[in-house]
Parts: structure tokens; C-alpha cells; sequence
């Protein structure tokens, strides 16, 4: 039997100060494409008494919700009401800098949260990770944010992708950079569409409901409803940081599975005897990826403009009740 092959790692950017830099600037203009709101308006903020961020990165997200006066104040400065989840801390903002009811921990999403955290949350905000999970974790991780929810809570999902991605005018360059950046996302494991697979399996998990029970969020078993989906695009954004913006993550993500690419295909290139038609046709493969980079990197000298869409869901989890019990207000909150 031959040996298996362990996909290249998933994610790809690094994590020092510039990608810190790029990370707080990209929360920017993510604001700025959805419409200024940090958290959806389908979603009562004055309601929100502990928020956790998936994937936080360096927790900017999280640092600014933390300073809305609309949302509730803690009862004792010292609750950590807020909580920033990352695999890793080299991003973290120093403690001295934080409130004191905002926290981070290191966390890898892919493994169940420890059970101090299960049900906490009013709100769990994740965006941006189609880079960083395999197609065969999505559902163990939805799965574990879930389990961090409390009963009625908010799931906030912002999510972009290749596929999502166009240049105008279109060129042979720009479809080859797309083509490439989905068969690298393929390679490493990643699903090469995010925002579809998401909503199938965020949909796809039960509420458990014993006889006599039932879940007025949605009058069905399902654990989770969809409140909102909504797609963002960059197309034609008033904005000049959306304009900045989109460049940057094209810039930033293209180049970087480009780059990873040519990369694996140089080595397989040179520490393998190929038959001259495969190695002729790799190395031709080669020479289109350094092209294609070279022009994706140029920008608008080449006269291309890219833009994107960003895929909105907010859903909210069951609440199971007796069916003796009082739903109107837990399913329509107005205080």
C-alpha cells in the first residue's frame, strides 16, 4: 500500500506585526461593507451580556463591541464578559491594554471548547476563516461553537472566498489566478466554496426535544434557525476604505496560495524523475503560476479591478421549553 500524503498546512499567512497591521485594517473595511454595524441589527445588542470571537486574531473586533454603549453594563467590572478564542496568541493584544472584562484564550476551533464555556454566550462572532478550516472539520467546528451558545443566542458568520472573487475586465491571468487559488485550497483540504457548505451544515444539527417539549425559535427540531442572510459585495462600494480594502485581501490571499503553490510545484519538480512530458508539462505549469503572480501583484498598472462578495448569516439557537411554558417573549425579545 502506498503511504498517504498529508495535505500542506491549511492556513498560509503569517502572524507578526505587518499581517497584526493588515488584520486591524481589514476589520476596517469589513466594517465599512457591512453597512458601519459591528453586529447585525437583527440582532438586539441591548441584550448581549457575554460575546465571544471566534477566530480573534488580534481581538479588534471585539475590543471596539466591548466599548457600545448599547450594550449592557457588567455588574462587576471584573466579569470577563468578553472573550477572544484563537489557535494562537502571537496576536493578542498586552493584557495591560485591555479592559477588564475582556479576555482572550488560546483555543484551536477544530477541538470542543472546555466546559466552563458551554451555553455562556448571547453572541458568537466568527468571520473569515474559509482559509483555516479543512472541509472535514466544518462540522465538528460548528458543531463547538453551538455548544458555546446559550439557549436563544446569536451566531454572527462573515465569510468570503475564491469563488467569490472576479477582476474586470476579465483576463487569461485573472482566471488562472482564481483557478489556481481554489485548486491550492483544494490541495491543503480547504473547501473550494465556503458560505453554501456553511449554511447546509449550520442548518443541519437537531435540537434534543423530549415529549412535551418544543422549540418556538423555529417550531421544529432543527437547533439552529437562519435569521438573516445577506450578501455584501465591494462592487461599487462609496467607500475609500472598501476601495483600499478589497485590493489588499486580493493581494494579501492571492499571492500567498500563489506563492505556497509554485512553491510545492517547483520541489515536486525538482526532486522527482518525471517522464519528460509530465515534467515538461509541470514546468510549463511553473511559468504560468510566476506570470500570473507577476500580474496579480502589479494591481491596477494592469489594468484589472477586483472585487468580491462577503456572505452575512446571523442565526439563533433553540430554546426548549415545556409546552406549558410562556415563549412570545423569549422569541420576540423587546427589553
Amino acid at each position: 500500500m502506498a503511504p498517504t500524503t498529508e495535505p500542506p498546512e491549511a492556513y498560509m499567512l503569517t502572524r507578526d506585526e505587518q499581517e497584526s497591521q493588515r488584520l486591524d485594517a481589514q476589520h476596517e473595511y469589513m466594517r465599512q461593507l457591512s453597512h458601519g454595524h459591528l453586529v447585525h441589527p437583527s440582532i438586539p445588542t441591548h441584550q448581549l451580556h457575554a460575546v465571544a470571537d471566534v477566530a480573534t486574531g488580534t481581538g479588534v473586533w471585539l475590543r471596539q463591541l466591548a466599548n457600545d454603549p448599547a450594550l449592557p453594563k457588567p455588574a462587576d467590572d471584573r466579569i470577563q464578559r468578553f472573550v477572544g478564542f484563537d489557535i494562537s496568541p502571537q496576536q493578542f493584544p498586552p493584557r495591560e491594554s485591555l479592559l477588564p472584562h475582556i479576555t482572550f484564550v488560546v483555543h484551536d476551533i477544530v477541538n470542543p471548547f472546555p466546559p466552563e464555556y458551554h451555553e455562556k454566550f448571547d453572541l458568537v462572532n466568527v468571520r473569515l476563516v474559509s482559509y483555516a478550516i479543512r472541509a472535514v472539520h466544518l462540522d465538528k467546528v460548528v458543531q463547538n461553537i453551538l455548544q458555546i451558545l446559550r439557549p436563544g443566542g446569536y451566531l454572527q458568520w462573515q465569510e468570503t472566498d475564491a469563488c467569490d472573487s472576479w477582476a474586470h475586465p476579465e483576463s487569461p491571468a485573472a482566471t488562472s489566478c482564481v483557478n489556481y487559488v481554489i485548486q491550492e485550497k483544494v490541495d491543503r483540504g480547504l473547501l473550494p466554496g465556503f458560505a453554501g457548505p456553511l449554511v447546509k451544515t449550520i442548518l443541519s444539527h437537531e435540537a434534543p426535544l423530549a415529549d412535551g417539549q418544543q422549540n418556538p425559535i423555529s417550531w421544529s427540531r432543527n437547533l439552529m434557525r437562519l435569521q438573516h442572510l445577506e450578501t455584501l459585495s465591494t462592487l461599487n462600494h462609496p467607500s475609500p476604505t472598501v476601495e483600499a480594502g478589497k485590493r489588499t485581501q486580493v493581494i494579501t490571499v492571492g499571492t500567498a496560495l500563489l506563492k505556497a503553490r509554485l512553491a510545492r510545484k517547483t520541489a515536486e519538480l525538482n526532486s522527482t524523475s518525471k517522464p519528460s512530458l509530465e515534467a515538461e508539462g509541470l514546468a510549463e505549469e511553473i511559468q504560468t503560476m510566476r506570470s500570473v503572480l507577476t500580474a496579480i501583484q502589479s494591481g491596477p498598472e494592469s489594468g484589472e479591478s477586483w472585487d468580491y462578495d462577503v456572505t452575512w448569516v446571523v442565526a439563533r439557537k433553540a430554546i426548549v421549553l415545556d409546552s406549558t411554558e410562556g415563549w412570545m417573549s423569549l422569541r420576540h425579545p423587546t427589553q
